[in-house]
């Protein structure tokens, strides 16, 4: 059949192929007939009237004789196309017809002739658009050495973008060589995946033009091609293993990549070793591109960033800034071998993609910079994301069934990252790290420059490990959600704990689960003394065991902690009388900091389920006051602020000034508790910095008022007369956090000021703590005006939506305006991103109408977007309906616990 040859995968292993090809039933995808092996592509793009030229020399593959060759092309038009056969003497066959299908992005080339089996070149002229959309072949804006905007192009490709640049096969499978040709402005800097094979000047029309030819490519994916163009300056160094690295930065910045040229040297090396394959490039180019719609992109060789995820000044950043950079080159260069040398088959196993890269981000991280504690973040970081998605019934699996490749764009998201991550953390400990990196090595070797599924994973894991890896991983990766395991009962008897379990699928909104499924749980179980045991697995609904004790565990305290270190992905509800035992080992210390903010975050959401009352998540919160670890304290904003804006959103308003009093006690204790105070002390670690900037932004919410405001009007003062010189008046950790607070208890004049001073500002992170602030104000006027300002043309659409959430997050009437003006001005929102990636209409849904708790007002909300379809949001609108639904319930079961009495809140405050 036409769809047969697409799905014997490189290497695939005989056992598995009827798997893969039923897999790839009713996969949308080109006809086989023609496939390419090679693509000499020659562009030359003209920065003034935003178009550029093209011509594709394509060398494929006739398998059956043909008259027409179909491939994917977007937004282009052809001119002419011919083919010639690679035998001897063959004659060049000219198209007799050229067809466009607008709907399915492809162009069909009919010929007269049957094209004969074999090789041969197909070659297509055409032209194409630098649109301004961050996708395909596109423009940017930047400034130049004397402050000129300037216009400059790159590529972003994945996922189905390469067609908007060249005809090609779009697909992750089809993949080829690449010979790149740029025909540019010679004042300009151009590069590409590879190094430069030949550069020589041409004459076009009347200018003469420099044309850079690259190297050949590897075989590789389209939507891993890149080109750059542009002005450029950049540093570079050699890696141990002698691969050239380079960062290109704006004109005059190039001190602003140095950090990140070292995560990236030593990230190759480190690479290099784990996955026991050199790195296969000459170079690796790290750009940074002024307008950018993604975090960054891995194109092999040359990785695109938004910049400030690339550039940051050594002097003034923050930790936060610095770990952001360092996970965004880990990640992107984890991509280097999976992903780019290795390459899932098809996008449904785009988890294998990014939830590898999202572990390996923290692994290489961890092992440049321990100090960073990556791992124990990871559960604030990169597990809550994924569990707070994956708890809804719109959630989806992380091997989720793509038809069409468009339909893609929509799990980007965190189970393809963070659950993606979260259950290869637990395979690697489940298995072991010698295991783990040996399977990986051998999984490397085999299907190197080819094509995988997400079974070739678990076999080689399972020959390295001799364990039934498929049996235990496919329950996580195959079937949506994750378990809640209950634990029925609790008996110390002797020198054994007896606990009886039993696991259910876990829903946020408490609904009884549509079936009943069951997951291969490693259970990580530690008590008072004994830590770091082998895991136990449980396969069925209920398990009985007993755990033995520890010699030195004693009756009265001794505690049972069912998911030590926070390694698989699932939430504990504990009986009261383990809960309280548990809540005395937090107070006497001795639980390690990611399974302290472990248990805050799981009785949260079990609240949240209807499975606790919301008043025990507040006395089990008391447990923590005076708390001075950044990752509990992490765990600790996630609870404050979610009540925050639930209880702003719809309790009554005596019942949300008792809470805004408790959380204000509770921060303050924190802050007393830390002392962080306002500036960095010299022996301060990398997360002291964190906690500093954190706790500011819960006092800037909670506790701004006396000695801590008067200090924050009289930086900010400073800081808005002159933000360049006097930037560490408000450093980077805190800034956006200050500029709120002032705002938010100022008037006209301290908007006026700020607003003067973004004028000033050149950097894309300056530009970006402004406008996720200056929604803030009090003034209803201002606000709408802000609102106004983001779909005017004057902010870049990378940024808009910053605007629009700092009204919405600013207070309740904020988040009413901004819902408001998202469907009186939808019809110039969908303008401006119609054809742009989904994620920024994805984040301009999220600040319309995250914060909503009423079942009117998701009716509101579902009602306009029938009227209004968005068919690449339709997966954020339904999981945002369910979230607002959820918290309706949420917000009903709170009102009915004592929450509703003052006595409770006095209460609390004594406990604490």
């Amino acid at each position: 059949s036409a769809q047969s040859r697409p799905h014997q995968i490189h290497g695939a292993w005989p056992p598995h192929r009827a798997m893969a090809e039923d897999k790839a039933k009713g996969r949308v995808l080109l006809p086989d007939l023609v496939l390419p092996l090679r693509y000499d592509l020659k562009l030359t793009p003209d920065l003034e009237k935003f178009v550029f030229d093209g011509k594709a020399d394509i060398e494929v593959e006739v398998h059956e004789a043909t008259i027409e060759v179909t491939l994917h092309a977007k937004e282009l038009q052809f001119m002419t196309a011919s083919f010639v056969s690679g035998e001897d003497g063959a004659k060049t066959m000219e198209v007799a017809a050229i067809n466009m299908n607008f709907k399915e992005k492809t162009v069909t080339f009919v010929f007269e002739e049957m094209l004969p089996v074999g090789k041969g070149t197909l070659s297509i002229e055409y032209a194409g658009i630098l649109n301004n959309q961050m996708a395909g072949f596109y423009r940017s804006n930047y400034k130049d050495i004397h402050g000129n905007t300037k216009v400059m192009a790159s590529t972003q490709f994945e996922s189905i973008d390469a067609r908007r640049c060249f005809p090609c096969w779009d697909e992750p499978g089809r993949k080829a060589v690449f010979a790149v040709t740029l025909v540019v402005d010679p004042t300009l800097t151009a590069f590409s995946n590879m190094p430069e094979r030949i550069s020589k000047m041409v004459k076009v029309g009347s200018k003469y033009l420099r044309e850079i030819a690259f190297m050949d490519s590897p075989k590789m994916s389209t939507y891993l091609l890149a080109m750059v163009i542009g002005e450029f300056d950049f540093v570079q160094a050699k890696t141990e293993h002698g691969v050239l690295v380079r960062v290109y930065t704006p004109p005059g910045r190039s001190e602003a990549g140095a950090f990140a040229l070292d995560v990236g040297t030593k990230c190759l090396d480190l690479y290099d070793d784990f996955f026991g394959l050199p790195y296969p490039l000459p170079k690796l180019d790290m750009v940074a591109i002024p307008e950018f719609a993604m975090g960054a992109m891995e194109n092999w060789g040359l990785v695109t960033y938004r910049e400030v995820d690339l550039l940051i000044d050594a002097k003034t950043a923050s930790s936060q800034q610095k770990q952001r950079v360092c996970i965004v080159v880990t990640h992107e260069l984890a991509h280097q071998w999976f992903g780019n040398l290795v390459t899932m088959a098809w996008w449904d196993d785009l988890w294998l993609n990014e939830g590898f890269a999202s572990w390996c981000e923290n692994y290489a991280a961890d092992k440049i910079f321990p100090a960073y504690k990556m791992w124990d973040q990871f559960q604030s970081d990169t597990l809550a994301p994924a569990l707070r998605l994956d708890s809804l019934e719109t959630s989806h699996p992380i091997q989720v069934p793509i038809s069409r490749a468009e339909d893609v764009e929509e799990v980007f998201d965190a189970i393809s990252y963070c659950k993606g991550a979260s259950v290869i953390r637990m395979a690697h400990a489940v298995i072991g790290h010698d295991a783990f990196q040996k399977g990986l090595v051998a999984y490397m070797k085999k299907h190197q420059y080819g094509n995988t599924e997400t079974f070739h994973l678990w076999d080689a894991w399972s020959v390295s490990s001799g364990r039934p890896v498929k049996d235990i991983m496919s329950s996580w990766t195959e079937q949506m959600g994750f378990p809640l395991i209950e634990v029925k009962s609790f008996k110390v008897e002797g020198s054994v704990v007896k606990l009886s379990l039993e696991q259910s699928w876990f829903l946020s909104s408490g609904k009884a689960p549509p079936d009943e499924r069951t997951w291969s749980v490693p259970l990580f179980i530690r008590t008072t003394t004994r830590t770091g045991q082998t895991p136990i697995m449980m396969t069925a609904k209920t398990m009985d065991l007993e755990v033995p004790l520890g010699s030195g565990d004693n009756d009265a305290d001794v505690f049972v902690m069912i998911n030590e270190g926070v390694v698989t992905p699932m939430r504990v509800l504990y009986t009261p009388e383990m809960r309280t035992r548990l809540s005395a080992a937090v107070k006497a210390g001795k639980l390690a900091s990611a399974d302290k903010s472990s248990l805050v975050v799981d009785i949260y959401n079990l609240a949240k389920a209807g499975k606790v009352g919301l008043d025990e998540v507040l006395r089990f919160l008391t447990g923590y006051a005076g708390e001075t670890d950044y990752v509990v304290w992490d765990a600790l904003s996630t609870v404050i602020l979610g009540l925050n804006k639930l209880l702003m959103g719809g309790a009554p308003a005596d019942m949300f000034s008792r809470f805004a009093a408790f959380a204000e006690s509770f921060v303050s204790m924190g802050w007393k508790a830390v002392d962080p105070g306002w500036t960095s002390k010299p022996a301060e670690g990398h997360t002291d910095g964190l906690l500093r900037g954190l706790l500011m932004a819960l006092v800037s919410r909670f506790a701004a008022s006396g000695a801590w405001l008067e200090e924050a009007r009289l930086r900010f003062g400073k800081y808005v007369e002159d933000p360049e010189a006097n930037a560490m008046e408000l450093p980077d950790e805190y800034r956006s956090s200050v500029l709120q607070a002032v705002l938010a208890r100022g008037g006209a004049v301290e908007h006026r000021q700020l607003m003067d001073a973004y004028k000033k500002l050149e950097k894309s992170i300056d530009q970006k703590q402004v406008q996720q602030s200056v929604g803030w104000t009090p003034a209803l006027a201002t606000k709408s005006e802000m609102l106004r300002w983001a779909i005017s043309g004057e902010v870049k659409i990378q940024d808009f939506f910053y605007l629009m959430m700092s009204v919405s997050n600013s207070s309740r009437e904020g988040l009413d305006m901004m819902w408001k003006f998202f469907t009186s001005e939808f019809d110039a929102i969908y303008g401006m991103v119609k054809s742009a990636s989904p994620s920024i209409m994805d984040a301009v849904i999220g600040a319309s109408t995250a914060g909503f708790c009423s079942e009117e007002k998701a009716t509101e909300i579902e009602a306009f977007f029938e009227k209004h379809p968005l068919p690449s949001n339709k997966r954020t609108i339904s999981q945002k309906l369910e979230e607002i639904r959820t918290n309706a319930q949420f917000l009903t079961r709170a009102l009915q616990t004592n929450l509703a009495q003052e006595q409770f809140w006095k209460d609390l405050h004594s406990i604490a």
